[in-house]
């Protein structure tokens, strides 16, 4: 709902924090804000921030962050990215924790495979919810986080804006460089796997996804650092020689965006690809060991206790602050007793803070929020996951955000469901952008919007 009152609101709740400013420096430029964000979106149709074909939903404004929260966001990410690959180590290093992984043979022959570098997990995508300096991860995408280009691209519009320029430079907000921290992160890797000339880079997924404008500015970037880039499919690889092609280009590097359990179905397809991969005649990144990482399950043992002794007194007290409770359906069954009964009883008595989800997949798709789902489709629910590869999850609150819109040639304000996704490269956090929805599982797959997501560096008066 439209509400020009809405900063009001954020002034309330969250203090003279900067994205109270920000919409409040709109206000006082109505005429030419209004006028700024016709031309804003005429260019974002021109731009390759697409979803397939359909423009991805944006606003004219970024997420905010303070100094304080940046902080936060830097050290917790950081602490996560190490304890996702301790926890993905466990996997080869604790053959009796194997069962919450979910591997199949198949996969098992495929994430054993060594990638000729040490690191499990390279990219990662934390998402998350931040309110004040509130912060819980909610889920772990460590297979082939997206994102970032999308997030470069709205970036570069807004700072580009004049109208915009004397609010970023009074509070000193940051440009954010995510394909560029890509970039160094890949050639890290490519130096660690004993690489020595100038990698010509390959980013591989399928023809048909929908993300393919992202690669296509990915591409565009790389080229212009120097590095000769090409968008493969995986079918289209071929291994002669020692060495993998794509049609004629030589491919010494694979920033890898082609989904694990994706390419698991079509092993056929694929097999010079997987056959380069096993004789590293090809630095992958990431590795596709890094499916480990991705699995929901792995929630089940960084927020259980038992397993604390696999990680550092601050990893746990990160992990304990941080990461929102998880167990596998199978586990909570084991939790009580192996009393299925008891367990359904909990499920049905604390509907209102649970959330069930698949430990496996993306998209949103399959995600049941106990507090807005019917108690019929809830029980249903609980059925299909007691059968399934399942979580249940407590439930993290949502924040909410406004974003400026134009209503009968005035500046108006919606409110929007946000949660923030925190890109982590290597050991380091690379930027963040946050997705928008009016719904409460947000996911630009869903419909959902994107922002970037930036930080001042003067804390705003109070």
């Amino acid at each position: 709902m439209a509400d020009r009152t809405v900063s009001t609101l954020a002034e309330g709740s969250t203090g003279r924090n900067l994205d109270y400013l920000y919409d409040q420096y709109l206000l006082a430029h109505e005429r030419e804000v209004v006028e700024a964000i016709g031309s804003f979106q005429s260019r974002l149709e021109k731009s390759l921030v697409k979803f397939g074909r359909f423009t991805i939903p944006t606003f004219y404004k970024p997420h905010l962050l303070s100094p304080k929260q940046e902080h936060i966001l830097k050290r917790v990410n950081s602490a996560l990215m190490e304890i996702v690959n301790t926890a993905t180590r466990l996997y080869f290093e604790e053959p009796h924790l194997r069962h919450y992984f979910q591997v199949s043979p198949e996969a098992k022959s495929l994430i054993e495979i060594d990638p000729g570098y040490p690191r499990n997990v390279i990219f990662a995508r934390f998402d998350a919810f931040l309110e004040g300096e509130g912060f819980k991860v909610i889920e772990l995408n460590c297979d082939s986080p997206a994102g970032a280009g999308y997030a470069d691209i709205l970036e570069e519009m807004l700072f580009g804006e004049d109208l915009l320029k004397s609010f970023f430079s009074e509070y000193a907000v940051k440009r954010e460089y995510r394909r560029e921290r890509v970039l160094a992160a890949l050639l890290e890797v490519w130096e660690e796997f004993g690489g020595y000339e100038t990698p010509n880079i390959a980013i591989v997924d399928w023809h048909t996804v929908r993300t393919r404008p992202e690669f296509e500015s990915f591409k565009e970037f790389f080229e212009s650092k120097g590095y000769k880039t090409t968008i493969a499919d995986p079918r289209e690889l071929t291994y002669k020689g020692g060495k993998l092609y794509h049609k004629n280009f030589k491919i010494n590097l694979i920033y890898r965006r082609v989904i694990f359990d994706e390419l698991l179905q079509r092993l056929d397809e694929v097999k010079d690809f997987i056959r380069a991969y096993q004789e590293k005649a090809v630095c992958v990144v990431n590795p596709l060991r890094s499916r480990l990482g991705s699995s929901k399950s792995l929630l089940s043992i960084l927020t259980n206790p038992e397993y604390d002794r696999f990680f550092t007194e601050e990893e746990n007290r990160i992990k304990r602050d941080y990461l929102l409770w998880t167990r596998r359906m199978i586990d909570a069954d084991k939790f009580y007793g192996g009393k299925k009964i008891y367990l359904v009883d909990f499920l049905k008595d604390e509907k209102e803070s649970l959330v069930l989800k698949p430990s496996t997949g993306y998209g949103g798709k399959g995600v049941w929020i106990g507090r807005e789902t019917k108690d019929e489709t809830w029980n249903e629910a609980i059925d299909k996951a007691l059968k399934g590869d399942y979580v249940v999850q407590e439930f993290g609150s949502i924040p909410i955000i406004a974003v400026p819109t134009v209503v009968n040639r005035k500046l108006d304000f919606a409110y929007k469901k946000v949660n923030l996704n925190c890109l982590v490269f290597g050991s380091k956090l690379a930027g963040n952008f946050s997705r928008l929805s009016d719904e409460s599982v947000v996911n630009v797959a869903r419909g959902g919007g994107l922002i970037p997501t930036v930080a001042g560096e003067i804390e705003p008066d109070r």
